[in-house]
């Protein structure tokens, strides 16, 4: 009985022995061996992550204005989960963000758990209001860094300068060929916070700060682009245009000084006269800012301008001279088709000036015929034309110049004329910019460099210049196209008192969408040249969509006198080209003046 009592008992102890061991094991494992793992999620729950928003960089004029800034903004956005008392706390927010309580008390009571009360909210009051979330007067409540994107000069050159979006992405423009360089990097900050998450003293576990993106310094006059522009717009309401184009170009450098893209659209159901454009009575909008740089993105067949090709072709091969002379008559059948010129006139005999002079198409042709498709096509692709520009700017095209085997019986009658063709406004005006430039090519150019945070410049390469036409034919073509803006030529209102300007009209039919043949009474009216003609320091085209009248020489050839005049006088250009002014620095006047000699 006694050893069986004693076996009992030591079961007992054993039992209880058993169990205390387990239960110091158990009580070890968590509070000595689990220590650190409850220790880091106790650690990760008292900490927050800030997000350090990086600036996207901003885009500058060559004087330096700014056209394109970002600043840092805040988001206030509300817990109506945790909003207990939404019209009190919705009085003392519209307040200080300056809404309608009604509308701030919609936003602290919607169902869910997040709600954006307010967007583009500035730092100072962002930080007020943080601070009174954390200090429990607007409870619910939180504060979100970002940023915003400003355009300081409105809508000026917008077709070039570009938008961006809700994400800060680059839309259209340099800001979207630019993106990479442009976006800045977002940094963050790890802070403890205590219950509530409010940030505890030395709360700054780890920070990584923010990069801010690469700022741009652009080509452009912001001066002369609202001037351009205005002229433009003007013009473009006086003929009843739908849109135009204009490109001023610093002559030696290749350096893009204005780029002008406007649109008037007509109203629906507005028909164009048969003279072209649209009733003078029908109710136009103003024009506006292109949704594309027409610049560059616009391909259109350019007429006359054209004939820079094969008068330069023709005086390189030796089949003409400025002196010659050449017969003709008052109309030329290529395959079936009827070429004229614009004014009806017998035969005659006409010099090469007089040709240029009056933009006689039969004369051109007949030119043409003897340079031969081969010759003819290769003087075009020397220009650039259906090539790209080298601007690679964002909805640029290059063009279309037909291979040889693929013209048409009737090509070397329309193709020398600026007829079955595509060529940009930028394209013509890089070609007639080599003219004034002794025969050589330079790249065109929007941006000098990017600007660094101390406002160095870290200027981009550029292409060698190259040379396309040798010197001396160079300047017999500045000769014959000097005569283009004569009293009795296409455009004598191109012309500047005390300047000589040189340049050339061009008037085309737009072609059918849908089908061969053209519109009926739509034109594009377009003049290019520079100035001063017996040293050239700017170069400009302008490009009118369907004016009322039809002709380069009365609708794009005064617009261009306008704007050049303007710009003569901001950058001091002398008649004789010399620069007396310090807004137009050049990098060399070296390569024009020695293709002179």
């Amino acid at each position: 009985m006694a050893n069986r009592r004693n076996r009992r008992t030591r079961l007992a102890l054993v039992f209880c022995g058993v169990v205390t061991l387990a239960l110091i094991v158990q009580l070890l494992r968590v509070t000595v061996l689990a220590q650190p793992s409850y220790a880091n999620l106790a650690q990760q729950e008292a900490q927050t992550t800030v997000t350090l928003p990086g600036l996207r960089g901003s885009i500058i004029a060559r004087n330096g204005e700014v056209l394109a800034m970002s600043e840092l903004r805040d988001t206030i956005i509300a817990d109506p989960l945790l909003i207990k008392h939404p019209a009190t706390e919705a009085v003392t927010l519209a307040k200080l963000l300056g809404l309608a309580s009604a509308q701030v008390r919609h936003a602290l009571s919607v169902p869910g758990g997040y709600s954006v009360v307010a967007q583009l909210v500035t730092r100072s009051t962002g930080s007020k209001i943080e601070s009174m979330a954390l200090d429990g007067e607007l409870p619910g409540i939180n504060v979100e860094p970002g940023q915003a994107r400003y355009y300081p000069a409105g809508s000026l050159a917008e077709p070039v300068v570009g938008r961006v979006g809700a994400n800060d992405n680059g839309l259209f423009g340099l800001e979207y060929q630019y993106q990479k360089l442009l976006a800045g990097r977002n940094g963050y900050e790890i802070q403890r916070t205590a219950s509530g998450n409010l940030p505890l003293p030395n709360a700054v576990v780890k920070r990584q700060p923010p990069i801010q993106g690469k700022s741009l310094k652009l080509t452009i006059d912001p001066a002369l682009q609202a001037y351009a522009e205005q002229a433009v717009a003007g013009e473009i309401e006086k003929t009843n245009a739908i849109g135009g184009t204009a490109v001023v170009m610093d002559v030696a450098t290749g350096q893009i000084l204005a780029m002008v893209s406007l649109t008037a659209p007509p109203l629906p159901g507005a028909k164009p006269l048969a003279n072209g454009g649209q009733p003078v009575d029908v109710q136009r909008a103003l024009p506006t800012e292109s949704w594309t740089n027409q610049a560059v993105a616009y391909a259109y067949e350019p007429g006359s301008v054209a004939k820079i090709a094969t008068f330069t072709a023709a005086l390189q091969d030796h089949l003409i001279t400025p002196t010659s002379s050449e017969v003709v008559p008052g109309r030329l059948v290529i395959d079936g088709s009827v070429f004229h010129d614009a004014e009806p006139h017998p035969t005659e005999v006409l010099s090469m000036g007089q040709i240029l002079a009056q933009s006689s198409n039969v004369g051109t042709i007949e030119i043409a015929r003897r340079l031969g498709p081969a010759r003819l096509l290769a003087s075009f692709e020397r220009f650039g034309w259906g090539e790209p520009t080298g601007l690679a700017f964002p909805g640029e095209t290059q063009g279309l110049m037909k291979p040889v085997s693929q013209w048409s019986p009737t090509a070397i009658g329309s193709t020398p004329i600026g007829q079955d063709q595509l060529v940009t406004p930028l394209q013509v005006l890089d070609s007639y910019n080599a003219i004034a430039n002794g025969g050589v090519m330079v790249t065109p150019k929007l941006v000098l460099g990017t600007v660094g945070s101390r406002g160095h410049l870290h200027a981009f390469a550029s292409p060698a210049p190259r040379r396309i036409v040798p010197a001396n034919i160079d300047a017999e073509m500045i000769h014959l196209l000097s005569g283009v803006t004569g009293a009795n030529a296409t455009a004598p209102d191109a012309q500047i008192p005390g300047y000589l300007v040189a340049g050339k009209t061009g008037t085309s039919q737009k072609p059918l969408h849908t089908q061969a043949g053209y519109q009926m009474g739509a034109y594009w009216g377009t003049f290019v040249g520079m100035v001063p003609a017996q040293h050239p320091v700017l170069s400009a085209i302008v490009m009118l969509d369907q004016p009322v009248p039809i002709y380069g020489g009365m609708t794009a050839a005064p617009v261009f006198s306008q704007i050049m005049r303007y710009a003569l006088a901001r950058y001091g250009v002398t008649p004789s080209g010399s620069i007396e002014s310090s807004m137009l620095p050049r990098v060399s006047r070296s390569v024009a003046s020695r293709s002179r000699e």
